[in-house]
């Protein structure tokens, strides 16, 4: 699973202007501020929890772990309502997504739902089709944002993709075309915004592969098997309109002799990263080694009538070219001002490496502690948060003589660094790889210009610019964080610390 990016949404003040003629002084003073935004004191929750979208004014939805439900809470954490909710570990629990005075919910039912944040009155839903007779079943749909936060703003929408992959022998097709693929919903009306996707019957889509965006969030690309042939579908997301190539001549290059791959688009419209390599079960490292080759796309066909997707008639074939460069293949992150960035560890023969881009096609390199690995880039791992420096974006990791390096998301440069030295420790066999203490993870309070970090035992507020250590609280060994746009959960077995901005 991945991980989803933190967004921000910034208030406007209407300043009233009374009395204004010719002969009228040319401005008024301005009024002083009655209130500032404030982190709170620490507050404690009785029960296991993280956050999953707060809606950037001072109300959160969180998972409670052991209950089994979603609470929304305000600032104070006091509880406003809670629902029973179908909990998926595997996949993180519940998506969800602010939208307004409503938040949208989708939890891996077949169900999504919008709530009021005061109240939690439904204002819509919507239901996959099908039931788990279905080859592409309900529960195996996933969501996304066409937009760079969770925190929704105007044209952003919600995507529905089937993440599946075995189907099971004599299931039925979503529907007389085949099987229900890529939904797209209105947020505000829980409407669909163009006509759905489907593939056909014989065709089949790649376990855990969703909707890879474009870093200008106008294009998604889909990688997919039609009755045998390797295919990329582009889709404008604006429309829905959408095209579909072969890439069968193109993975000539592809030694592996897996039918899985997927291609990510960069900020080269014409290239894109195909993405392969190896995964030897007896070596758990070889997952941390990525292989990936530059695919340059032709034109796309004229777009299908259909909505069903199927390989066009067309003589245009992609190419494929190995490519050795640094390459950056994890989803991207955006920082509260929508910059992209990308980060991730490489594994070479004889050092570990960072790697990362702002969305193009070669990556620059920055060393990196072992502690990376069970950190950051893999489905699953804390959270981690970019965030808008003085001079652009910068990427928060673990640091490689230090707890936290502040890297230049462009370039890779170490813009700051903080905490106290990485302890390392001796690896036991039964550790799967942990190497000293665990990077808890990271977030961003954009309003307060703050980096929050879990690690090594202590949960430290840094100020962004300079890395200058504001706040510091002891925790424990394995606290895990995750946050929003104007909150901070810490949780640690049955319990969680949360802070959040307030307004005093």
């Amino acid at each position: 699973m991945r991980l989803r990016p933190v967004a921000a949404l910034t208030a406007a003040l209407l300043l009233t202007l009374a009395g204004c003629s010719s002969g009228s002084p040319a401005s008024q003073p301005s009024p002083t501020p009655t209130t500032k935004p404030v982190l709170s004191d620490p507050i404690d929750l009785d029960y296991l929890s993280s956050i999953i979208v707060d809606d950037g004014l001072g109300r959160a939805l969180v998972t409670d772990w052991n209950a089994q439900k979603v609470r929304a809470i305000d600032a104070k954490g006091t509880e406003l309502w809670s629902m029973p909710t179908r909990i998926d570990d595997e996949r993180g629990g519940a998506e969800a997504y602010s939208v307004g005075d409503t938040v949208v919910i989708h939890d891996y039912s077949g169900k999504t739902a919008a709530y009021s944040w005061a109240d939690g009155t439904k204002q819509w839903a919507y239901t996959l089709p099908g039931g788990s007779e279905s080859c592409h079943m309900p529960e195996g749909f996933g969501s996304q944002t066409t937009g760079t936060a969770p925190i929704l703003g105007d044209g952003d929408l919600i995507l529905l993709s089937y993440y599946g992959a075995i189907e099971e022998p004599g299931c039925q097709p979503t529907s007389a075309d085949g099987n229900l693929t890529v939904v797209a919903l209105d947020p505000k009306t829980g409407k669909e915004a163009w006509p759905a996707l489907s593939v056909g019957p014989k065709s089949r889509t790649f376990g855990g592969a969703r909707v890879n965006i474009s870093p200008d969030r106008s294009t998604g690309y889909l990688s997919w098997e039609d009755d045998g042939d390797s295919a990329l579908t582009r889709i404008d997301l604006g429309s829905g309109k959408h095209s579909t190539i072969s890439l069968e001549q193109a993975r000539s290059v592809d030694d592996t002799g897996f039918d899985y791959y997927d291609v990510l688009p960069t900020t080269e419209a014409a290239s894109a990263l195909y993405v392969y390599g190896t995964d030897d079960p007896d070596d758990p490292m070889s997952s941390a080694v990525t292989r990936a080759a530059v695919l340059d796309l032709p034109a796309g066909p004229p777009p299908a009538a259909s909505p069903v997707m199927a390989i066009a008639d067309t003589t245009a074939e992609a190419t494929m070219t190995d490519t050795f460069d640094p390459v950056c293949t994890v989803d991207l992150q955006f920082t509260p001002k929508g910059e992209a960035t990308c980060v991730q560890p490489q594994l070479y023969a004889s050092a570990i490496k960072y790697q990362g881009t702002t969305g193009g096609l070669k990556a620059w390199e920055a060393d990196a502690p072992e502690a990376a690995f069970d950190s950051i880039g893999f489905p699953g791992a804390p959270q981690t948060a970019p965030v808008d420096g003085p001079e652009g974006p910068l990427v928060i990791v673990p640091g490689l003589e230090s707890g936290v390096d502040a890297l230049d998301a462009r370039t890779g440069a170490t813009v700051w660094s903080a905490g106290d030295p990485r302890p390392v420790g001796e690896v036991e066999a039964a550790d799967d790889g942990q190497f000293g203490m665990p990077w808890g993870g990271q977030g961003v309070i954009p309003e307060l210009g703050l980096v929050v970090v879990t690690d090594a035992g202590w949960t430290r507020f840094y100020d962004s610019a300079t890395g200058k250590t504001v706040s510091e609280r002891k925790g424990s060994e394995f606290a895990a964080l995750s946050s929003g746009r104007r909150f901070v959960l810490v949780s640690d077995e049955d319990s969680t610390t949360m802070w959040a901005v307030v307004d005093r």
